[in-house]
């Protein structure tokens, strides 16, 4: 499987995890985030995110078949692999950079903002 149809099968067990609810936000400190969905304005509602809206709109975006996500190393914990996906809207690009968790059952949220702000 070359790098790309890897890419491919991430986003699908990502979605759907997701669309099964096993995603969350972690509080530990050996997790730092950046999960700031009040604060970006929904391109289907116009309105600004929910919680729950915030993950539904990770699962469309990835979902759909255009969409690439991009593999990053994280800091903390020291080299785990992350992926972020990037989505331009007229407010601005959001940025999402989300993570295995456990025994990759489980979707960990590390980032939901505008790129714009870092």
């Amino acid at each position: 499987m070359n790098d790309k149809e890897r890419l491919i099968s991430v986003k699908h067990h990502l979605a759907v995890l997701i669309r099964r609810g096993k995603y969350r936000v972690p509080f530990e400190q050996e997790y730092p985030k950046r999960w700031c969905f009040g604060g970006v304005v929904d391109p289907r509602s116009q309105k600004y995110f929910t919680p729950a809206g915030a993950w539904d709109f990770i699962a469309e975006q990835l979902e759909e078949a255009g969409t690439t996500i991009a593999e990053v190393t994280l800091d903390k914990p020291a080299g785990r692999k992350a992926f972020v996906l990037k989505t331009s809207t007229q407010h601005g690009t959001i940025y999402v950079k989300i993570h295995f968790g456990g025994k990759g059952d489980t979707v960990i949220g590390r980032s939901f903002h505008y790129s714009e702000q870092g």
